[in-house]
């Protein structure tokens, strides 16, 4: 009898990590298709514009419009999503996304294309919250290793699978069938997410577990130095990536002359190399007893970077720049994350905040970008976006350096195996 009920906890928690594992790889899985999908579409959508022979700030207008709408309407998404079924929303939501997509390659001019990615970008800020929402839920059962695992697979798929079959689709299929294939891949999204997501979005409780939120208005986080560091960082992170994001291709075609089907290239080589930090680098770096060098010097790579994209156009140093983009982004939101993880603040109200601001960086970057482009012309804009990185690192770094002592706000922070991802 004893032996019988010995085996039933046995039973029970293997039952226990066979579901986790199931729903991980669903759900992870759910994460790459949605990725490629929203990679595809950048693609798509920027060689539409040039179908239409845009402008620069044209094109950044019609790259942006998806990013304004995605900030806008995040904390909408949230409210809504707290009163409602993510299965629902998430499928009903993909299934409006297939239809908008089936639109887009025939509409007359840029302005509309710019609406109606406009719309599309409320729709895919609602989806971004409920599968983000709904990881966050299940991360404490999945452990803390796994925390980079959404990011980073959603960003594979965003900015190396998904380009790279925007590409290709356009390439053997032209542009309008790229269009429709895109819409069929939202309608087996809206399937998928209805298989993969639950009915609600309510926080499992964890016996022995306190509250401990921290700080949590905007005022109280910005008291703090850790908040305030990971704040700007992300922030120019932000504002520089969606800028060379929007760029990339048109650099490839115009400074490079590359072939249009090659031109993705340097997105690709640039998102895979940000992927690799995040899936196979967390522990190397935030265990490291170097972390904050490390930290510094990925912060110098991108600044390196946009020397290269401004000064050296050929196609060995744009690739070579694109690595070290892609790395240094890596690095510099590994130590960000695990620093706010660590700091005494209420860490919902932090991921809220880097969310919108990351947002509301990508467009405002993307747009001055397309309008300094314009008066300055294309290379010009990178050597421009030195001039905030130098500032930030030599007030952070610099003046650290110079004293020869650790932030104020990190030297509580050791590192621990737990926050390795």
């Amino acid at each position: 009898m004893s032996e019988f009920l010995s085996f039933q906890p046995d039973a029970a928690a293997s039952a226990r990590e066979g579901e986790l594992r199931a729903f991980l790889l669903r759900f992870i899985g759910l994460t790459l298709l949605s990725g490629v999908t929203i990679g595809m579409n950048k693609v798509l959508a920027t060689l539409l514009g040039l179908h239409l022979h845009v402008s620069n700030f044209q094109l950044a207008a019609i790259s942006s419009a998806e990013t304004l709408a995605m900030a806008l309407g995040t904390i909408p998404a949230g409210y809504i999503l707290s009163r409602g079924n993510p299965k629902h929303l998430y499928a009903g939501v993909s299934l409006s996304l297939a239809l908008a997509f089936c639109v887009l390659p025939w509409l007359p001019g840029w302005q509309w294309v710019a609406l109606l990615m406009f719309l599309v970008g409320l729709c895919i800020s609602l989806r971004i919250v409920a599968m983000s929402t709904v990881f966050l839920v299940r991360l404490p059962e999945l452990g803390q290793g796994k925390a980079g695992w959404y990011k980073g697979t959603l960003i594979l798929g965003m900015q190396f699978l998904g380009p790279l079959c925007g590409n290709y689709l356009i390439a053997q299929l032209g542009l309008k069938a790229g269009f429709l294939i895109s819409a069929l891949m939202f309608a087996i999204l809206a399937v998928l997410g209805w298989q993969v997501l639950p009915d609600n979005t309510a926080p499992r409780k964890q016996e022995g577990q306190a509250l401990l939120p921290g700080a949590a208005s905007l005022r109280e986080l910005l008291r703090l130095p850790v908040v305030r560091v990971t704040y700007l960082f992300e922030i120019l992170a932000s504002f520089t990536a969606s800028s060379v994001g929007v760029f990339s291709i048109l650099l490839a075609i115009r400074v490079l002359h590359w072939p249009a089907y090659h031109s993705v290239w340097l997105m690709a080589v640039q998102g895979l190399s940000c992927v690799l930090v995040l899936l196979f680098l967390g522990r190397f770096v935030l265990a490291s007893r170097h972390r904050e060098q490390l930290y510094g010097g990925a912060q110098l790579a991108i600044m390196a970077a946009l020397l290269i994209l401004g000064l050296w156009p050929n196609s060995i140093a744009y690739l070579a720049a694109s690595v070290l983009l892609g790395l240094g982004l890596g690095v510099n939101n590994l130590v960000n994350t695990d620093n706010i993880a660590r700091a005494p603040v209420d860490k919902a109200r932090v991921s809220a905040h880097l969310t919108l601001f990351g947002m509301v960086g990508g467009t405002a970057g993307a747009l001055a970008a397309g309008r300094l482009a314009d008066l300055t012309g294309l290379r010009n804009v990178f050597l421009i976006w030195l001039a905030p990185w130098l500032a930030a690192w030599l007030v952070f770094h610099g003046s650290r350096w110079l004293r020869r002592a650790p932030p104020a706000a990190i030297p509580s922070l050791t590192p621990t195996a737990e926050s390795a991802p």
